[in-house]
């Protein structure tokens, strides 16, 4: 039950960090004024406001909390 508890935490920060940086990229998207971008407009403006290290961190979360909500699914009980 610890791990299904623990996983749902991580889940819902993870996936609370990708929206709110996303929305915040979205917000800030029409500040960016290069057309010709390596990137896109989108992903330019994640590397200009510096949310990569907060979109890799949420994933990060959002899949360890799957993983502990399915181990804890999974896992035999000991009672």
């Amino acid at each position: 039950m610890k791990k299904i508890i623990a996983g749902i935490g991580f889940e819902i920060t993870g996936v609370m960090m990708l929206i709110f940086s996303s929305l915040i990229a979205s917000m800030s998207l029409e500040n960016t004024t290069e057309w010709n971008t390596q990137l896109g407009r989108y992903w330019q403006t994640v590397s200009d406001l510096g949310l990569f290290p907060v979109l890799m961190i949420g994933a990060a979360l959002l899949i360890t909390g799957i993983v502990f909500s399915l181990w804890g699914v999974f896992s035999k009980s000991d009672k």
